[in-house]
Order: C-alpha cells, then sequence, then structure tokens
C-alpha cells in the first residue's frame, strides 16, 4: 500500500446481490432465496469463504438455475484463484440471466483484475446500460478512467457509486484511494474511517488511513491504525505494504529496533521490493550498520522500481551519503554528483 498504492482491486467488490431487483427472467429460478442470497452476498462481501462456500451449496442443491446463485459460484472461484473455472461460470450466469446487470458488473470486475481492461470496459459499460446506477459497474469504470489518467472523470464515477441508500465499501475504498493520490488527506481519512465501520478486517483501508493520519501529522492516530491493520493483517484484505510502511513510520521517529522488525517482515514479505531495501538501508544508516547500510542500498539499485515508489536520486543519495561514511571517497563523488544532476521525474 504505498502500496496500499499498488493495490487498487478487490477480489470481492461491494453491493449486496439479493438487495438490488431480479430480472423477470430470473425471478422463477430464484424464486424464494431471497434471504438465503442476502446472506451469500454478506459472506462474501466480507470475503468469508468458508461461510461462503457453506451457504453455496445449500442453494446449488436447491437452486442450481439461479443466476445469482451462479454468480456467487463465480466469484467463490475468483477468490480462490481458480481463474478458468470462475470465467466458465460468469459466463454461464451471462447466458442465465443477460439483463442481469450485476452479473455483467462482476464479470467485468473479473476481467481487470486478469489485466484486460478493454473486456472490462466493455462488460462495465453494458451493466450501465441495464442500470446506470449500478456500483460494481461504476466503481469498475473509476478504475479504468483512472489508468487511463481521467481522474475528475474517475471522481464522478465514484461519486455516483456513493448516491444510493446503501453506502459501497469498495466505492469508499477507491474514493480514499483517489482522495490520498490527489494529496486531500482530510477527505481521504473520512472515506478509509467509513470503510472501517463497514469492513472492520480491512487491512488495506487501515494502512491507508494510517498513511493518510501520517500525512497529516497525527502520528498517534497513525500509529493506532497501523497497529489495527496488522492485528487484521492474517484475514482476508491482506496487505503486504503494511510492515513495510509502519517500519517507515517508526523510523522516522528514531524506533530503530522497532522498525527492524518490521523492516525485516517486509523484506520477507516483498523480496523484489526497491522501498523495503531503500527504507532498511536507512535503518541501517542510521544504526551506523555501514556495510549493511551499504548492502541494502546496492541492493535497491539494483531494483527495478516499475511503481516509482523510490526514485535513482534518492538511491543514489543514499549511497553517497553511505559510502562516504565508509571512506569510499570516489564513489561517494560519484553518487553525490548522480543525485545532483539525475532529474525528477514528472509528477502526475
Amino acid at each position: 500500500m504505498n502500496a496500499p498504492l499498488a493495490i487498487l482491486l478487490s477480489l470481492a467488490l461491494p453491493g449486496e446481490i439479493a438487495h438490488q431487483a431480479l430480472p423477470e427472467a430470473a425471478k422463477g429460478h430464484c424464486a424464494g432465496v431471497a434471504a438465503p442470497l442476502r446472506a451469500l452476498e454478506r459472506a462474501l462481501e466480507q470475503r468469508e469463504w468458508s461461510e461462503a462456500e457453506a451457504r453455496l451449496r445449500s442453494l446449488q442443491a436447491s437452486h442450481a438455475s439461479c443466476g445469482r446463485v451462479v454468480l456467487g459460484e463465480a466469484r467463490l472461484l475468483q477468490a480462490r484463484g481458480d481463474a478458468s473455472e470462475a470465467e466458465l461460470r460468469f459466463t454461464r450466469a451471462s447466458g442465465l440471466v443477460p439483463d442481469d446487470p450485476l452479473v455483467h458488473a462482476y464479470f467485468a470486475q473479473y476481467w481487470l483484475s486478469r489485466g484486460q481492461p478493454a473486456r472490462a470496459d466493455h462488460l462495465s459499460a453494458l451493466a450501465l446500460s441495464l442500470d446506470p446506477e449500478c456500483d460494481i459497474a461504476l466503481v469498475v469504470q473509476a478504475q479504468i478512467l483512472n489508468r487511463r489518467g481521467r481522474a475528475r472523470e474517475a471522481r464522478e464515477a465514484l461519486d455516483k457509486a456513493l448516491r444510493g441508500e446503501a453506502p459501497s465499501a469498495e466505492a469508499l475504498y477507491q474514493l480514499g484511494v483517489w482522495s490520498f493520490r490527489s494529496k486531500q488527506q482530510a477527505d481521504a481519512v473520512g472515506h478509509f474511517e467509513k470503510v472501517v465501520a463497514l469492513r472492520p478486517r480491512d487491512a488495506r483501508a487501515l494502512d491507508y488511513l494510517a498513511l493518510s493520519l501520517e500525512a497529516l501529522g497525527e502520528a498517534e492516530a497513525a500509529e493506532r491504525a497501523y497497529r489495527q491493520a496488522l492485528a487484521v493483517n492474517d484475514g482476508p484484505f491482506h496487505d503486504s505494504f503494511v510492515d513495510h510502511n509502519y517500519g517507515r513510520f517508526l523510523l522516522k521517529q528514531g524506533r530503530l529496533q522497532e522498525s527492524r522488525t518490521h523492516l525485516d517482515r517486509a523484506l520477507a514479505l516483498l523480496p523484489g521490493s526497491r522501498t523495503v531495501y531503500y527504507e532498511r538501508g536507512k535503518l541501517n544508516l542510521a544504526a551506523r550498520d555501514y556495510p549493511a547500510a551499504r548492502q541494502d542500498a546496492e541492493r535497491a539499485l539494483a531494483v527495478r522500481d516499475a511503481d516509482g515508489l523510490v526514485l535513482d536520486l534518492q538511491v543514489y543519495y543514499l549511497l553517497a551519503t553511505v559510502y562516504a561514511r565508509l571512506g569510499e571517497t570516489e564513489l561517494a563523488r560519484k553518487y553525490s554528483e548522480l543525485s545532483r544532476t539525475t532529474p525528477i521525474p514528472d509528477q502526475d
């Protein structure tokens, strides 16, 4: 989560399927199961996969041709990592209820998670043609618009997704991410607090909440949020960057040993991450372990940082400092010059 920054997709998007009207063609096959469908949707929304599976078994036995049941099967298979079977179920659900916007919206989310934005765009547009207020489809559209650099339109789609009576946890989450990236940290805090109220075990939202509070200078509140995120990070909304972000936070406070615990754990979770090596290099520099700082800084330089979380010039400056402390004057001079002359990339 600065990468919550890297983590914008959700396996189970919001909206309780049984709360939204069934298409006429689906009512016969789904007769009498409104309450069980609501319970299934709640389990999927909270990513309680075992409960969702148990509820599906009962529904499959009695309503195997209900499009919303098949949709639940597809979502559970997607969550379990069985993409090919999930795709088959999404396709079957689309055939059973071709006029159901939710089926197309969740299928769009599936294709977006599979790196197929064109298919996702088509299906979310189809869902919105059937129901212009479909919050799942609007969230998918917002994610696609963000990827295309159309931030204002993405914000409009998220605002529209939140106009309904029941708040959409995923729309709130995506709006929080949008606000965080737009440096509207106070707004981001409000959005992530609402997400946590709806999904208390969402470590991603808690991590972002901590980052937003930290940016506002609210260190005590930020630390509480980081600790909450760690407490639920073995749950269904796992965030691999919580330890990194908390370790970086502790380093800024000079709490070196606590920071090391979390940065070491972050490196185990993210062995190919430049930002973790960079932060641990800074930690070792602060601890005056210059050989270890050199090793981490050199590893950071060797790792490509596609997300731009740590710029080359930041690593050059760290290397220049470390080499100077080690008495490596030529290397220190080389990287000092690089840190001075390397341009900062254009920022959005």
